[in-house]
């Protein structure tokens, strides 16, 4: 086990969350080859990888990568954790966009807060939330960018219900139970002037909060370059948390309506 572990030393800690993920989802097949590892999307470090799980079944590559991770744990992971998405050089420690997302969502008990501007095809980003409301009883509550109309619409709110129908049909297929939608109250006027909720940050049980320039895409989560910050801090959670449920409480951002409403 030693060798294939430190054959792993110079492989980025993200490239090694999203192997472990793929080798125990079996989206990744076993032994690992070269040309599976490129076929997943894993261009770099090829070398490192093949060398240490090559011929390996599937529990074996899962223990391999596991000593791996837990080992570079133990004594170069900072706090708060910093987070990326896209190429790195060899022995770079940042964690996986993505992983730390669905982590996050799996590991939620309570509420899940969630500020996007960008959902593009998000359904596999967003589909370990929805399990886990639909098992645990998890609420959601999402903020939601909608872009404002170019001409008026009557009554203005009309604007609004179209466009969260159309996010729901784009990236929540799965039906009930629906995350609560808001939207900023100036997204359902002409824009003068022009706004939009930019924001990207997740913050789930008042006690971790997530904050990143990637978007709830696949491409952010997975091929752009993006940073993110993870922080395991209640305090922060729950002040963020406490700004985001401020602008429900101020009428600053308004609640889905008409049969939107009924759904969440």
């Amino acid at each position: 086990m030693t060798d294939e572990r430190s054959s792993l030393a110079d492989v980025s800690t993200s490239a090694l969350e999203r192997l472990r993920a793929a080798i125990a989802s079996k989206s990744l097949d076993t032994p690992v080859t070269r040309t599976s590892l490129v076929a997943f999307g894993i261009r770099h470090q090829l070398d490192a990888i093949t060398d240490a799980l090559s011929g390996h079944s599937r529990l074996a590559c899962l223990a391999i990568v596991d000593v791996a991770l837990v080992e570079r744990a133990k004594h170069s992971r900072p706090s708060p954790e910093l987070v990326w998405t896209g190429p790195e050089g060899h022995g770079a420690t940042a964690r996986d966009t993505a992983i730390v997302l669905r982590g996050l969502f799996e590991s939620a008990r309570d509420h899940v807060i969630l500020g996007g501007y960008s959902f593009t095809h998000a359904r596999s980003v967003l589909a370990p939330l929805h399990a886990t409301m639909k098992e645990r009883g998890v609420r959601a509550t999402f903020f939601v960018d909608i872009k404002q109309p170019r001409i008026a619409t009557d009554p203005p709110e009309r604007h609004a219900e179209e466009a969260l129908s159309a996010f729901l049909e784009a990236n929540w297929p799965f039906g009930p139970p629906y995350p609560a939608l808001y939207y900023d109250k100036r997204a359902i006027v002409p824009p003068r002037p022009y706004s939009i909720l930019h924001a990207k940050c997740v913050v789930v049980d008042a006690e971790r909060a997530f904050i990143s320039s990637a978007n709830f895409t696949m491409q952010g989560q997975e091929r752009n370059i993006e940073v993110g910050v993870l922080l395991h801090d209640s305090a922060f959670a729950r002040h963020l948390a406490q700004q985001w449920m401020s602008l429900i409480e101020a009428g600053l951002v308004l609640p889905a309506s008409g049969t939107l409403a009924g759904r969440a």
